[in-house]
């Protein structure tokens, strides 16, 4: 059998049998001390593979570092902090472009604020005020000139010459005529008052101060002429009519029964 070991070891044992066994003797020795130490190293490597093991499943220990106040918060919201970097970077440019835009809006706006009125007007008004008086009422009547009327259309106030003439109501503007009629210069106005269409007539006003076109807007209270002697007259008055139907009425009793001021 210990040809398989070596083809010559045989003859060797034959020739010196003892030799054979001593050298036989200290190779089992090594083979022995040989096994024993792969075997404490491979204790020893999976004993400390162990340990490895066992450190790195527990949790690692932390490190608690006291912060400065504020840091904190800061480190908790990102863009809070962020954002109050970026402000504190530019306090300075805001604060001065606050300061340039007060400066212009303080130029572009005026130093006193301007004057305002609320403009309320009653719903209708006396043409030349209620106080005017009257030189011919509506009606019969002497004839005052060869071309004047026996059957008055209106009511003839005599408030002095170039005296403002005003829109008895708010309307339009429908009839002007500057010239070739007795009524000389004159205009008619329709108006709605109360529910009711009418029409005014302001006759015999001064040149040049009918300024207003056919379907001009007007509001009670607006200027539409001044007194003057136009067309057949025998004194600067204003001779002024209202009409329902195309008829004429008497102003008088109509501007007060709808509370004409």
């Amino acid at each position: 059998m210990l040809h398989l070991l070596h083809p010559s070891l045989p003859r060797a044992v034959a020739l010196d049998p003892y030799r054979v066994r001593h050298h036989l003797l200290v190779a089992a020795a090594s083979v022995i001390t040989l096994t024993l130490l792969l075997g404490n190293g491979v204790s020893t490597a999976l004993a400390v593979a162990a340990e490895q093991a066992e450190q790195s499943s527990q949790p690692a220990p932390q490190l608690f570092v006291t912060a400065p106040e504020g840091a904190v918060a800061d480190a908790a919201d990102p863009a809070a902090a962020a954002a109050a970097s970026l402000s504190a970077t530019t306090d300075g440019a805001a604060d001065e472009a606050a300061a340039a835009e007060a400066d212009a809006l303080a130029a572009a706006v005026p130093s006193a604020r301007p004057e305002f009125t609320i403009d309320v007007r009653p719903p209708v008004m006396y043409p030349v005020g209620s106080g005017a008086p009257v030189g011919s009422p509506f009606g019969p009547r002497d004839q005052a000139c060869g071309a004047c009327s026996t059957q008055h259309q209106g009511v003839d106030w005599n408030p002095g010459r170039g005296t403002p003439i005003v829109a008895m109501a708010d309307g339009v503007v429908s009839k002007v005529v500057t010239s070739g009629s007795t009524l000389g210069v004159y205009l008619i106005i329709d108006h709605v008052v109360n529910g009711q269409a009418i029409s005014s007539v302001y006759g015999h006003m001064e040149n040049g101060s009918l300024t207003l076109r056919v379907g001009d807007e007007v509001r009670v209270g607006d200027q539409v002429g001044t007194v003057g002697s136009t067309g057949v007259t025998t004194a600067p008055h204003l001779h002024f009519e209202l009409r329902i139907g195309g008829g004429a009425i008497n102003p008088l009793p109509w501007l007060a029964a709808n509370g004409a001021q």
